[in-house]
């Protein structure tokens, strides 16, 4: 790992979101972004096919948890999040991250 990649984790500009199903209200998706504008939490690219069967069929909220973190600090929510909400594939919860 070089400095600028350290420098990245220790910065504050990670935050972690969730996609919440407008017609169940059930959370399906926990993930982590880093860009300003919570670009990531908005957007519909680079998603997993379970993902995607859902917004197909209904809108989504889109919540912000947590903001102006580290990188490192925003993995360990991120898994925290996972593990409170469940995993759909592993029949745990409503999550759809693979």
């Amino acid at each position: 790992m070089n400095k600028d990649e350290i420098k990245e984790l220790k910065e504050n500009n990670c935050y972690v979101y969730r996609h919440i199903r407008n017609d169940t209200d059930e959370v399906f998706y926990i993930g982590i972004g880093v860009t300003p504008l919570f670009k990531r939490a908005y957007s519909k690219h680079n998603r997993n096919n379970y993902w995607k069967n859902i917004v197909k069929f209904t809108d989504y909220t889109v919540e912000i948890l947590i903001e102006d973190v580290s990188w490192l600090t925003a993995c360990e929510k991120e898994i925290e999040f996972i593990t409170l909400y469940g995993r759909k594939d592993l029949k745990l919860g409503t999550l759809v991250n693979m």
